[in-house]
């Protein structure tokens, strides 16, 4: 790809205003290399960074005036934003003026709720029709429209304001300096566009388009959302900065970047003759490194449109500015990127980057969900260097995002903003998708990323239901268990594992006996997954799958070739801890043969290892009556004379050590046709069934319907035997009938 540099823009300012007070903000050490970071210490960075920045916020919240909220936001949706604001670098305020145009949504509305702090002093909220009425206190602007709105109509306002944005650190809108030179720029994530402009400031309301104009000194330079339409110098030493943003956007993803940067381009070519335009805006001490550090983002964006669908903006641009905040941030269009070597760094690249697929384009429908942001944004660098380096990278960057603490990927409670951002979300959300790209295969994972992409989410909110909804209509795979298990429960599988294989006589085969069994003490404490075995042989490998859904469980195979070892998930497609160890004792859980009711039975239970001499008993359930178990050789034999389905618990112990285990069997008695000694067929053995035989042999009677059920001492005749053979049992306290064998 041939590449284009341009250098479009160069602010010098000699002079700080030594008036302005800065706020005090998370620094980076621009003196560490951060590139030498694993994903997990750049996924700490990251999270800690977003998670500090709303921390403040609340913190700040708390000591605002509350305001009772006697309004819904859900009444309304915003449709059209045009925000217009002149930054006062003198005194570090600002002034603005904002067009908030919506449709409601209810049955009527006449009073609407906005979300805006109160440290900004509103001026005046007004429409076509004139003043309108407003209150403004703690965090909320209650405006009162010109009349009832019905649902379906559309309204329209502006409010006009000016003061300080918030101070106490708070990052919502930041005067800062960096070499004596002014960095203007805010940051709303999660919930702060309201410190400096009044919106609805909720992630699940996009605002389908939005007109900005940022009036600035002229030293300085202002990036922003969407296309650039124009600049305008207003002849009094400040310029008003035209961004037009034509994609729905939601409020903490609107940002300004302001200082004295150089701004150059580069080019995505994404057609035979289409190109997007990448503007970079740097420091001017960083420009050298952004050549190197942004100099990735044509081919990166070619990878992602690659893997999922195109660009999804391409009818504006990507591009990055730097700002003073200690982390990176993926602003609609211009991702913010921390001005130390942390912003320029491949990683932290290409997840900004790939938020623009998910985080900016589908964007989360609450904060319960960042995972879908965060997860899928920290999954998509491991997939960079999958395509960039070969798939030994992939793993290797997939391992070193392991996550080991405790908590669900969905965040319960969002009151804890280290719930929200935490390398939970970034890492282990990873994982899922790299278990879900193993489960339901490789073309099928990325036709479930393509679908999600050209859903009905699309430029909308989603849920990890909805998500879940297309795996499952994609793969044809009820994926339940494991959205259930990996999303909602906490930690992983702690898998303790150990095989044995012997040779089958009766096949020339060898079985293999693989013991399994989760140890974790956490909620699930089964992770149900199915899971990769590979044997080794003498000639190479056999592999299979298993399903694991039971806390402790032996596996029986059949290998054609004797197995020297047997490994599990070799390939690390689960997240998970497996501990290997030798065979010792164990129950092998053979199925038993079904019984017959009434009809001899044998089978038995089987012990390997120890030294293979065995005792066996039954300690709970119970046997159906008529069976009996050998306590020596686990046979269980007899005739059973109950139907049903029997559990019972056996105790087996190894006779020359302490090794002992007890295990669960079921045995299913299906019932017979019929009672043994019923002759005359009635359910009951009686008198009339001695009476029905004898007229039947000596009397010209009715043939018995069940010549087997006449056959009472077994002899497989009917004669005067089996009458007598009932007289003795009935009144001699001999023996139970016996099922016949006639026919």
């Amino acid at each position: 790809m041939k590449r284009k540099l341009t250098i479009i823009a160069l602010f010098v300012t000699s002079l700080f205003l030594c008036s302005i007070t800065a706020h005090s903000l998370d620094k980076m050490d621009e003196s560490i290399d951060y590139s030498k970071m694993t994903p997990s210490e750049l996924h700490k960075i990251m999270a800690e960074m977003k998670a500090g920045n709303l921390e403040k916020s609340r913190a700040f919240a708390a000591t605002a005036d509350k305001a009772i909220s006697l309004y819904n936001q859900n009444d309304y949706d915003v449709g059209f934003y045009t925000v217009d604001i002149t930054v006062h670098l003198s005194d570090t305020t600002i002034s603005g003026d904002v067009l908030v145009e919506a449709t409601v949504v209810a049955a009527s509305v006449d009073t609407v709720e906005l979300d805006f702090y109160a440290n900004l002093t509103t001026d005046s909220v007004y429409n076509t029709t004139g003043q309108l009425g407003f209150s403004h206190s703690g965090t909320k602007l209650i405006v009162a429209l010109d009349r009832t709105y019905s649902n379906g109509e559309v309204f329209s306002f502006s409010v006009a304001y000016h003061g300080r944005p918030t101070g106490s650190g708070l990052d919502g809108f930041s005067f800062d300096f960096r070499n004596n030179q002014p960095v203007i720029t805010t940051l709303s994530e999660p919930m702060s566009a309201r410190t400096w402009w009044p919106c609805k400031d909720r992630p699940d309301d996009k605002a389908d388009s939005m007109d900005i104009f940022v009036t600035c000194d002229t030293n300085l330079y202002c990036a922003s959302n969407g296309t650039l339409i124009d600049t305008v110098r207003n002849g009094d030493g400040t310029w008003t900065f035209s961004y037009q943003e034509r994609y729905p956007i939601s409020t903490y993803l609107f940002s300004l970047a302001i200082s004295n940067y150089v701004v150059w381009e580069d080019w995505y070519h994404y057609g035979d003759n289409d190109s997007m335009v990448i503007v970079n805006h740097v420091y001017m001490d960083r420009y050298s490194t952004s050549l190197i550090g942004y100099g990735i983002t044509p081919y990166a964006i070619g990878v992602f449109a690659d893997l999922f669908g195109e660009y999804p903006f391409t009818n504006e641009k990507y591009g990055h500015a730097n700002f003073e905040w200690g982390g990176a941030m993926e602003h609609q269009t211009v991702s913010s990127m921390n001005g130390s070597s942390f912003g320029f760094t491949e990683p932290v690249v290409v997840h900004e980057l790939s938020h623009q697929w998910w985080g900016d384009m589908i964007t989360i429908d609450n904060w319960h969900e960042i995972w879908l942001n965060e997860g899928f944004a920290s999954y998509c660098e491991a997939l960079y260097y999958e395509v960039k380096d070969g798939k030994a990278a992939y793993h290797s960057y997939m391992n070193d995002m392991f996550y080991t603490y405790g908590s669900s990927i969905y965040v319960v409670d969002t009151t804890d903003v280290w719930n929200i951002f935490s390398r939970l979300v970034y890492d282990k959300g990873a994982w899922v998708l790299h278990m879900l790209r193993h489960i339901v295969g490789d073309s099928v994972f990325f036709d479930c990323m393509r679908a999600y992409y050209n859903s009905d989410f699309q430029y909308g909110n989603a849920t990890t239901a909805g998500f879940q909804d297309i795996c499952e209509t994609v793969s044809g795979k009820d994926l339940d268990y494991f959205f259930e298990d990996w999303i909602y429960g906490t930690y992983f599988p702690k898998y303790m594992w150990s095989f044995r294989s012997e040779y089958d006589p009766s096949d020339g085969r060898y079985f293999t006996y693989l013991q399994l069994r989760q140890g974790q003490t956490t909620a699930p404490l089964v992770f149900r997954m199915p899971i990769d075995i590979v044997f080794t042989n003498a000639t190479g490998l056999d592999t299979t799958v298993i399903f694991n859904d039971v806390r402790d469980t032996i596996y029986i195979m059949k290998n054609d070739q004797l197995p020297t070892n047997v490994q599990l998930d070799p390939d690390s497609w689960i997240h998970r801890y497996s501990y290997k160890s030798n065979w010792t004792y164990h129950l092998i859980p053979f199925p038993l043969d079904t019984a017959q009711q009434f009809m001899p039975y044998l089978d038995s239970v089987v012990a390997k290892g120890g030294t293979d001499h065995h005792s066996y008993k039954i300690t709970g359930g119970a046997l159906p009556l008529g069976l009996t178990l050998d306590s020596l050789t686990g046979f269980i034999t007899g005739m059973p004379t109950q139907a049903g389905t029997f559990n019972f618990d056996v105790y087996a112990k190894d006779l020359m050590s302490s090794y002992n285990e007890t295990r669960t069997y079921t045995l299913v008695v299906e019932a017979s046709p019929y009672i043994p000694g019923d002759a005359d067929n009635s359910g009951n053995v009686n008198l009339l069934d001695i009476t029905f035989l004898i007229n039947y042999l000596y009397k010209g009677g009715a043939a018995p319907a069940i010549p087997n059920a006449v056959d009472a001492d077994g002899s497989c005749a009917i004669n005067l035997l089996d009458a007598s053979y009932l007289i003795t049992y009935m009144y001699r306290g001999g023996s139970d009938p016996l099922p016949g064998c006639v026919e």
